[in-house]
């Protein structure tokens, strides 16, 4: 696969992990909340499930910044309904800094979390197996890493640990908010590089790590697109079992 086109599904592969993540956001405290018919203890439960997750997300925050010199303040993994109604799972306070070195902190979660992702996924469980099968088209094969990946000990433990972990690494919307300013200086750096007619090039030995590196994250997505696609399957069942014997349904905001 060239770089350019590991590039281009590493950004389809990003995109579309959004999505997945506000529909499981929404359902997971939809079912919550036809079970207890109170919004508050639903809350609680996502918490509950997600906590994981939340708090790789939040050491990660804490970790970077103290890695990079920026001091931090109240470390919390308590959740807060913000408004609008977002449901906050955790917070770190960071001392403002330059776009630069925040901007890598708000980008440290989706780093820390897809290192985790890869060591359950191809370290523990080797999932890289399954997705060669699956690529072969051949059933046998398919059927036999399926059976592989349900001896593994614990294997229900990692796949809920990769699905806790990869819902909460995505950067939200106050981690992104520097993005916009590297963004725009990287754009300029590169833009008066090419007005003055110089021509950037990369050393191989970088090309090839660069590549790597997106071949790794590119890994790391397709697993968590993967087992949220399982789970989400589970969740629309449990969903559809409990609206027919419970006799009411949970409706969502488009």
């Amino acid at each position: 696969m060239s770089g350019w086109s590991i590039l281009f599904w590493l950004i389809v592969s990003f995109l579309l992990m959004y999505p997945l993540k506000r529909w499981i956001t929404a359902h997971v405290q939809g079912v919550a909340f036809l079970l207890t018919g109170n919004p508050r203890v639903a809350m609680w439960l996502f918490w509950v499930l997600f906590l994981p997750g939340t708090l790789l997300h939040e050491l990660s925050h804490w970790l970077t910044a103290f890695l990079l010199g920026v001091k931090t303040g109240r470390f919390s993994l308590w959740p807060q309904m913000k408004k609008g109604g977002e449901l906050q799972m955790g917070s770190v306070q960071v001392e403002l800094s330059d776009p630069f070195r925040h901007s890598l902190i708000g980008l440290a979660p989706l780093i820390f979390g897809t290192l985790a992702v890869l060591l359950i996924g191809q370290g523990l469980l080797n999932l890289g197996r399954l997705g060669t099968a699956f690529n072969s088209g051949d059933v046998e094969q398919i059927i036999e890493a399926v059976a592989r990946l349900l001896l593994v000990p614990d294997v229900w433990l990692w796949l809920y640990l990769i699905f806790a972990i990869s819902n909460a690494m995505l950067p939200s919307a106050s981690d992104r908010e520097s993005w916009r300013t590297v963004l725009i200086y990287l754009g300029l750096t590169l833009g008066l590089a090419l007005g003055l007619g110089l021509n950037p090039t990369m050393p191989p030995e970088l090309q090839n790590f660069g590549l790597t590196l997106m071949a790794y994250l590119l890994s790391a997505f397709v697993i968590t697109i993967v087992i949220d696609i399982f789970f989400i399957l589970l969740i629309a069942g449990t969903e559809t079992v409990f609206t027919w014997m419970l006799g009411r349904q949970v409706q969502y905001n488009r």
